[in-house]
């Protein structure tokens, strides 16, 4: 493969349907397949369950609101972090890129951890090599979006429709050939305390992760004042509707109790429809949607390393471009840090940093918008977030009043979540060593 020089450019080549296809990757993935029978065991209400995935769609859709206009009117590549910089400096926007890029790391971790899982069935020599099959399919994934921009597109639209498709097909199964509960006994809810609310919570913002997908890539997207906001909320809409659908089928067919009882309620509720060879179905279904999953986390987070690196906050060499359009050398460290997690953390720990992480870095991206409409209101602005100010800042007491709760309940997660920001010093402070002095 021929390398372009370390200048070498990213190519502009992506539009709507990718921006959908992305957000609707990372969002569904190893989240809606293990946090429901989580959820089950801390809340024994259909009622209040359902209503916590769509506070989920809500609450990613205020989110969407602000992000919109940020990404509509600064088009670059690296998300949130771009937005921070441009209104609070530096720091502050080393931290987020650190962050966000330290979530989606752990997002490819869970991802192929659920997938060496759900090989096992088909396998089940595979036992006992959970970490060996989960860092083969990082290295596959890897290998493919290194040669370039256009076979990543290519692989995240098509398993994105595939798994989108699978799981509706699921949902529908479900109702239509299974009895209401399945005569499985139920039993009547606890009282829900805060805390025990907000851990559900946690999982369930974790599995809506990704729905920002969209703007890492505006950069790379041929309109992306008009892309980038349809591709938000389209992404979320669609996203939410089958979370809900899903939700809704497996408390159906198997009540709260039955859906806590297992941690993987999908597999009960197959054997019910098709008896032995339910897990065979399951589980390539369910390979299909991490693995996508895991290929939007691929795809974005060396974005961030390299968006860091252009602007001199990491070393130069990380924003080296090869001739497919894809940032190599990012790509690379990137795939040293996610193999190392998948082989020491377990999915519940890996994906419990993940809510932690991005409501930090929502928190400051939220704050910066309200800076830039102050400090630079004759920027371009092709979408503005509605009923401004008053969603905008909702939604900053929100995340606010969540991050607390989060870290309340998960003191663990929360530590780690905050060593892996502090990791960026050290990088920022070797980044300015690596650059040539005659670049400024």
């Amino acid at each position: 493969m021929i390398l372009a020089p370390a200048r070498g450019e990213l190519l502009r080549v992506l539009g709507l349907s990718f921006g959908v296809a992305v957000a609707l990757g990372e969002m569904v993935g190893s989240g809606i397949l293990r946090a429901p029978s989580l959820v089950a065991q801390e809340i024994g209400a259909v009622g209040l369950i359902l209503s916590l995935w769509l506070a989920g769609a809500i609450h990613a859709a205020l989110q969407a609101n602000v992000l919109a206009e940020l990404g509509a009117m600064l088009p670059r590549v690296g998300g949130q972090y771009v937005f921070v910089r441009r209104a609070l400096g530096e720091v502050p926007g080393l931290v987020v890129g650190w962050a966000m890029w330290s979530a989606h790391v752990a997002g490819i971790a869970a991802s192929s951890i659920a997938f060496a899982d759900f090989l096992l069935p088909i396998v089940p020599q595979a036992a006992g090599h959970g970490a060996q099959l989960a860092v083969g399919l990082q290295l596959a994934l890897y290998g493919a979006n290194i040669l370039g921009l256009r076979e990543g597109r290519a692989l995240q639209t098509t398993t994105s429709l595939l798994k989108a498709m699978l799981l509706v097909a699921f949902a529908a199964a479900a109702v239509l050939f299974l009895p209401e509960t399945s005569g499985l006994p139920q039993q009547s809810s606890p009282p829900v305390g805060l805390l025990m609310l907000a851990g559900s919570y946690q999982l369930i913002r974790g599995a809506y992760n990704g729905w920002h997908a969209p703007v890492y890539f505006a950069e790379e997207n041929v309109v992306p004042s008009r892309n980038i906001p349809r591709a938000l909320f389209f992404g979320i809409a669609v996203t939410a509707t089958i979370y809900l659908v899903v939700n809704a089928a497996l408390l159906r067919a198997l009540g709260p109790v039955g859906v806590a009882a297992i941690a993987l309620p999908y597999m009960t509720v197959l054997k019910n429809i098709a008896g032995n060879g339910a897990s065979i179905v399951f589980a390539i279904g369910a390979m299909v949607t991490v693995a996508s999953c895991a290929n939007a986390n691929v795809m974005i987070a060396p974005r961030v390393l390299f968006a860091l690196s252009r602007d001199r906050l990491l070393p130069n060499a990380l924003r080296a471009v090869n001739t497919g359009g894809s940032p190599y050398l990012a790509f690379m460290l990137t795939a040293v840090v996610s193999i190392a997690l998948a082989t020491i953390g377990g999915f519940r720990m890996v994906f419990g940093m993940i809510a932690t992480l991005v409501t930090l870095a929502s928190i400051v991206t939220e704050i910066s918008f309200f800076v830039l409409r102050r400090r630079e209101p004759k920027l371009a602005r092709p979408f503005r977030a509605r009923l401004y100010p008053l969603l905008p800042a909702l939604v900053v007491v929100l995340d606010a009043f969540l991050l607390l709760l989060f870290v309340l309940a998960d003191l663990r997660g929360a530590a780690l979540a905050a060593a892996s920001c502090l990791l960026c010093v050290p990088f920022g402070i070797l980044a300015r060593r690596s650059w040539p002095a005659s670049t400024g």
